[in-house]
């Protein structure tokens, strides 16, 4: 009697599917850490202080665009140039670190510290901006201006938003003597930036509150 030949089965073909069926049960069983809530976290954050932004520069003339409350402090003009900076380094940061090694090892020792991160929106401490995010006067026009902000932001929201890496996995490194900004997940990376966005806001604010700002 001939054997059905569904019964029939290569050797070869079982030892493939024996070393495999394992590796398949892995992946398919792997639970992100960083979940929807979390990603949905970010993007509410990035848009809500894109919209922030543009309502803070709009209407504003090329008077009160380039004024400054005194000669060591900076115009809007340059804090916008500022934000701008800093979007374009997230996103590369986020590009090229998302193809990083997973690092499961380092979770634990970051647990916690989204709250720092958060907290930088309103720290009283003023910061020293390094030569790479000091305003150079490259952009004389609001929209220019605008237009460096929110091109970077509109591609670090895409970004988010169809990432199918895990946020938690992936990390930036700093200087070991940078204590707590040492070493960060890419959540609790995007998560500075946008609170860095909204520190500088808060500067502009600032700057529009001055008696010689004008009107």
């Amino acid at each position: 009697m001939k054997r059905n030949m569904s019964e029939k089965m290569n050797p070869n073909l079982c030892i493939c599917w024996m070393i495999l069926l394992p590796y398949l049960g892995f992946t398919q069983g792997k639970e992100q850490i960083w979940k929807p809530a979390d990603r949905q976290y970010l993007l509410n954050g990035l848009k809500k202080t894109e919209s922030d932004f543009l309502q803070e520069v709009e209407g504003l003339s090329n008077e009160q665009l380039h004024f400054k409350p005194d000669s060591s402090q900076w115009s809007v003009a340059e804090v916008m140039e500022h934000i701008g900076v800093y979007e374009e380094l997230l996103y590369w940061d986020l590009v090229n670190n998302q193809y990083t090694d997973e690092r499961p090892d380092l979770v634990d020792s970051v647990r916690g510290i989204d709250s720092v991160m958060i907290a930088y929106a309103t720290d009283p401490n003023k910061g020293q901006a390094p030569l790479i995010a000091k305003p150079l006067g490259r952009f004389k026009e609001k929209e220019d201006l605008i237009h460096f902000f929110t091109g970077f932001r509109r591609e670090v929201i895409t970004l988010v938003q169809d990432t199918k890496v895990d946020f938690r996995l992936h990390f930036i490194f700093r200087p070991a003597d940078w204590g707590v900004w040492h070493i960060r997940d890419l959540h609790q990376y995007t998560l500075l930036w946008i609170a860095h966005t909204e520190r500088h806001l808060n500067q502009i604010r600032r700057i529009k509150s001055n008696p010689g700002y004008p009107k």
